[in-house]
């Protein structure tokens, strides 16, 4: 455990007025580049670190993937410490491994505050490196200026003792010296922001009907052709012949253009505008401490009680690009206005101590509209709609806690006992879809009538651009849609009501601990923490879901690759139906059994002589220390949440409504929609036949806790005064974790489909890469191709769904049999083929479950361990000086390496035939890493070394000091990927790539190419033409000069063949996963402070910071497809570009 103290916070240089940025300067931390907030404590996700502040739970515990964030937003002037843990955490400690507990400063018998004013200006910031190899115009003005950056924080803090005016004849005022404190900090933020938006809108001639385009002339054409622009009159040759009012209302609202940018130019140009906004925020912290009593014979107590209130706000929110689309629409933005509070009891009965605590913590997040739509959204097909479609959403999670800790000492021994409760609640809403929406354009049943013979010289794009305008300015119908909710397990759908889900959490831990001084040398900690976390309810009932051992389908619980259905018949089904609120059924079972047992040990060898006198210093010189202990992890509602219902996923509760073939124009009574028919229970087919991309997601009822195993032992020593150096070895292994899979991985080789697939590829080559029959075109060598037959029975020959898929064919060509399988499986086109028994193919010919989409299981199948060398090397403040210095060497191994901050942890394997093939390098693990932090006050003027002069002088040459962080460490790992599908497909909500997720596929070595050979090409090379993360030697660069000629302008590079390839249809690539790291990290913050007394009591405290002072340039790069045509080019950058800013702070 390591305490950061207010020096640091004051002295040292951090990039933004978050404390916890602090908290990235320990051992055992992994941080990729400057992102501490995502940073993994001992190989960990985000969701085992457990942040407090003055003892509440300070977590965002809705969304519980970020380790070191607190979203109660702890402000940089009202934090008096904090103390971070990254192993063998004590009993008196639970929820995660990391821990990090935040302290309030409070008030003292004197009086101190402090005001203080940040700036930080883009002109003095540095441009992005890549910004920069853009050049400079002709004027000389650059390319890529640096983005304009204007923000100002500003604030102060007071505290000291309470003073009351007392009442009656004689009274004064009650003096709190020594019995009553009050601290009050606040902390502002302001910034004015410019977003630059291109919008597309209709010229002024195409808003009456007119519709321009280029004639496109040849030496064919009859009549002959003179090329120029073309005028039509859509209102004359289109199925309507006036403009409807509604629709050119918002047309004509919209400006008219000036640029064309975006557009063809004639009909379409781009409105170029810029969004103006502000996103304040406002930090008030009060902290009140009153002594009660105080050496009474019923002991002494004191008051604590704490208040936090922080408000942010954007508006418009161009972050997610919810602005208005044109100016004086309906913006929207986003809001949140956070909260915690504790009050505390403090109670001292002689030497034994009690705290009893209270407290909440709450954290609304609304992303809002100004206004609530009044009539139906218009979607345009020619120009940017003017409607703002994005309707509110937002969550408030509340936590109320009651803690109690008890500290007896006695004897040689030192008791500890605790209980803590924590009652977590989330409701939620989102209103997406609920207002209707009404496409413009044709349909089957509504033509717009306009050809390609009423545009003369024209092309296809023409016509396609002059039905979309006629579309938009006659109003022509094309469809409607929206979404409808239920509110209550009875309600049925309800139109225009929000989707509603509200979670609720009851935790109890109780722990007990003794430190026992066993020898005066010699401590002993041990205890065991009783941890229960109460299975997740929805009070409102809007929760539903599968048996679990339904998901399997027709194949069976725990049947993944059994191919052996009756052919035709209906297959098995899951039932969907309500779990939670009254129905009695839990979400999963309850799981007591969490007992967290700890030990540790500290010893401090006294040897007289010799060499162990030498090593270990004299007595209380050096101390070794060693510990075991388990924790239990909490991860946060949003993983319980993708599993209750939610769009695709156990589809029931939301549905969409829509009209797809109305007829005529759009008038002011809309498109009526048709409200749904509710219907609950409800089958996974039901829901598959519906839409073919719901799918289903189920929890194991068994689902328990995840929890780590964890342990350390070091050895310290005092090397000098205030200075001592620590090496550790700390280690840990994460159990039961859970993790969401999908168990409808394609299937390739029980059903024969693999060896089809070879055969339908050696076919493909020797009919010319096309199939001129559907069997095997007749030409020799080749062979029947008995199952695709089946599949594409009933189309012609020449149908673009069978045997002439431009898809397949490619799929044949890039070895992807897991795509190809998985369009067969799961694709309407091939349905009635599916089931037709007369064809015979099982239900179950791909997938397990042939009626879900997905098929997903929340379980215990993740694991992890971490394994690493700690080196620290620190100096408490003494003559002007301190410092830390930490070296981490370490390596983070698991099975779900890409699930580190997933909300809803999913992370499939690469094949469930083998779930060892997953075991690799976790995605933040971090080999080395390097971290400094330091202040020095320089040793001149008053009282120093140097120039102990007069005050004048003092002035001048007294009062500096130097803070620095400097961070050296290596980049997480990656590897080249196949980007093909040549085993499975997983059909899941992930990443996809061919129409199906690929998983983890690396690319394939060629022959002859070793893998230790191959990766000697990887480094950072800089080139006239870009920076490339492999060697440019390997590489085919295309110029605007040519190819390998590294002058122009870079237009494509690819690795060189004979070196990787795609893996062969039935078989992993074997280029090692997480193999390669990418160029190492460094980074140098600086700050120069000059303190100058004003008074005898007052300080100017004037200070500069330099966030990478260097302005060093830290290319990133990730796992890239071995074909890529950007292959081993970088083309951004990590961390910070070179930031000053300037504080200036008075204190007294």
């Amino acid at each position: 455990t390591n305490v950061i103290n207010t020096q640091q916070i004051k002295d040292l240089p951090l990039p933004t007025r978050n404390p916890l940025d602090l908290a990235a300067l320990q051992a055992g931390i992994s941080v990729v580049g400057t992102n501490t907030r995502n940073a993994s404590v001992g190989g960990l996700r985000g969701s085992a670190t457990n942040v407090t502040q003055d003892g509440i739970n300070a977590m965002d515990n809705f969304v519980k993937t970020s380790s070191l964030f607190a979203i109660s937003s702890p402000s940089l002037n009202s934090i008096g410490e904090f103390s971070i843990t990254t192993g063998t955490v004590g009993s008196d400690a639970g929820r995660g491994v990391g821990q990090v507990n935040l302290v309030t400063q409070g008030g003292t018998n004197d009086f101190h505050g402090s005001v203080f004013y940040l700036t930080r200006n883009s002109a003095l910031n540095a441009n992005n490196f890549f910004n920069n190899a853009s050049g400079r115009n002709a004027n000389g003005s650059p390319v890529s200026p640096r983005p304009d950056q204007h923000q100002h924080f500003f604030g102060g803090a007071v505290g000291g003792p309470v003073f009351f005016p007392k009442f009656g004849d004689g009274k004064k005022i009650w003096d709190g010296r020594d019995r009553a404190f009050f601290f009050f900090s606040y902390e502002g933020f302001r910034e004015n922001f410019q977003a630059t938006r291109n919008r597309t809108v209709l010229t002024e001639t195409a808003r009456k009907g007119i519709f321009r385009y280029n004639r496109t002339c040849t030496a064919s054409n009859t009549p002959p052709c003179t090329p120029g622009i073309q005028s039509v009159d859509l209102l004359a040759i289109g199925s309507q012949s006036t403009l409807n009012s509604l629709t050119m209302a918002q047309l004509n609202a919209m400006p008219l253009p000036n640029n064309t940018l975006v557009g063809d130019s004639l009909n379409t140009a781009g409105f170029r505008f810029n969004v103006t906004g502000s996103d304040p925020n406002d930090k008030y912290v009060f902290r009140y401490d009153h002594q009660l009593a105080k050496d009474t014979p019923w002991g002494s107590h004191k008051l604590e009680f704490v208040y936090n209130r922080a408000t942010f706000s954007l508006f418009p929110d161009t972050f997610n690009g919810i602005e208005a689309p044109f100016p004086g629409g309906i913006n929207a933005g986003q809001s949140s206005v956070r909260g915690l509070y504790t009050g505390a009891l403090v109670s001292n009965f002689g030497s034994a101590t009690n705290v009893f605590r209270i407290g909440r913590q709450w954290a609304p997040v609304g992303f809002i509209r100004e206004s609530n739509p009044t009539a139906t959204f218009l979607s345009f097909a020619s120009v940017t709609n003017f409607d703002n479609t994005f309707m509110s959403q937002g969550r408030n999670t509340t936590v109320d806690q009651i803690s109690d800790n008890f500290v007896l000492p006695t004897g040689s021994h030192v008791l500890r006992f605790g209980v803590d409760i924590q009652n977590i609640f989330a409701d939620t809403f989102n209103d997406a879809g609920i207002n209707p929406t009404v496409l413009l354009g044709a349909n089957s049943a509504n033509p717009d009538d306009i050809t390609a013979a009423d545009l003369p010289f024209s092309v296809a794009n023409d016509v396609t651009r002059a039905q979309a305008v006629f579309g938009d300015i006659v109003g022509l119908l094309s469809s409607a849609t929206a979404t409808f909710n239920v509110t209550s397990p009875t309600s049925g759908f309800v139109q225009g009501a929000t989707r509603s889900r509200v979670f609720e959490q009851n935790d109890v831990a109780i722990y007990a601990q003794d430190q026992w001084r066993f020898r005066s040398n010699l401590t002993v900690n041990y205890g065991v923490r009783w941890e229960f976390e109460g299975v997740p309810t929805v009070p409102n009932g809007l929760a539903i879901q599968p048996d679990s051992r339904s998901i399997f389908g027709v194949s069976g619980e725990g049947n993944l690759f059994n191919p052996t259905a009756a052919a035709g018949p209906p297959p098995g089904v899951a039932t969907l139906d309500f779990v939670s609120g009254k129905t009695g059924k839990q979400l999963y079972g309850d799981d007591f059994n969490n007992f967290a047992p700890f030990i540790g040990l500290a010893y401090s060898p006294n040897f007289e002589h010799g060499f162990l006198r030498t090593l270990f210093g004299e007595p209380g010189k050096s101390s070794i220390r060693a510990g075991y202990s388990i924790s239990y992890l909490h991860d946060g509602f949003t993983v319980i949440s993708n599993a209750l219902g939610v769009g695709v996923t156990n589809a029931g509760l939301i549905q969409s409504s829509a009209v797809t073939t109305p007829q005529g124009v759009l008038t002011s009574a809309g498109v009526p929609l048709p409200t749904p028919v509710f219907s609950l229970p409800v089958t996974d087919k039901q829901n598959f036949d519906l839409n073919p991309r719901n799918g289903i997601y189920a929890i194991d009822p068994n689902l328990k806790i995840p929890y780590v195993q964890q342990w350390n032992i070091g050895y310290e020593r005092e090397i000098a005064r205030d200075t001592a150096i620590e090496i550790r070895y700390a280690g840990n292994v994460a159990k039961k974790v859970w993790r969401a899979v999908d168990i409808n991985e394609v299937n390739i080789f029980e059903n024969g489909f693999l060896q089809e697939f070879k055969n339908a590829q050696k076919n493909l080559a020797l009919n010319g890469n096309s199939f001129a029959d559907p069997a095997h075109g007749g030409v020799a060598g080749t062979v029947a191709l008995p199952i695709l037959s089946k599949f594409f029975n009933g189309f012609s020959n020449t149908s673009g769904s069978a045997w002439r898929n431009s898809g397949f064919i490619s799929n044949l060509n890039n070895n992807n049999v897991g795509s190809f399988a998985n369009t067969l499986a799961f694709s309407n086109t091939y349905k009635a083929n599916r089931q037709n028994a007369t064809l015979g193919i099982p239900a179950n010919f791909f997938v397990a479950n042939p009626n879900a989409a997905f098929a997903v299981l929340l379980g215990n199948d993740a694991t992890s361990n971490y394994h690493s060398m700690q080196i620290e090397f620190r100096r408490r403040f003494s003559d002007g000086l301190q410092f830390q210095a930490d070296y981490t060497y370490s390596k983070s191994l698991g099975n779900a390496a890409d699930n580190q901050t997933s909300q809803s942890d999913i992370s499939n394997f690469r094949t469930l035939r083998d779930k060892s093939l997953s075991f690799m390098r976790s995605s933040d693990d971090q080999t080395h890493r390097f971290v400094f932090n330091g202040i020095y006050e320089l040793p001149f003027g008053k009282s120093k070394r140097f120039v102990n002069s007069s005050s004048l002088i003092d002035k001048f040459v007294g009062g500096w000091s130097v803070g620095a962080i400097v961070a050296l460490q290596s980049r997480v790992p990656f590897h080249v990927a196949s980007g093909r599908s040549t085993f499975n497909c997983l059909p899941s909500r992930l990443s996809t790539s061919n129409g199906c997720s690929i998983g983890t596929n690396a690319a394939q070595l060629e022959d002859g190419v070793t893998f230790e050979e191959f990766k000697k090409n990887f480094g950072l090379f800089k080139t006239p033409v870009g920076v490339f993360f492999v060697d440019p030697a390997i590489l085919d660069i295309v110029t605007t000069d040519g190819t390998n000629v590294m002058t122009g302008t870079f237009i494509s590079s690819k690795l060189k063949p004979g070196f990787l390839k795609a893996p062969d249809p039935g078989t992993f690539g074997n280029f090692p996963l997480n193999s390669l790291n990418g160029p190492r990290f460094f980074n140098v913050d600086m700050s120069v402070t000059k303190r100058l007394r004003v008074q005898e009591r007052v300080t100017l405290e004037l200070k500069t910071t330099f966030i990478n002072a260097l302005n060093h340039a830290n290319f990133i790069y990730n796992t890239q497809n071995f074909d890529s045509t950007s292959f081993g080019r970088i083309n951004s950058t990590s961390g910070n570009d070179r930031v000053i800013h300037f504080t200036g702070t008075v204190r007294f």
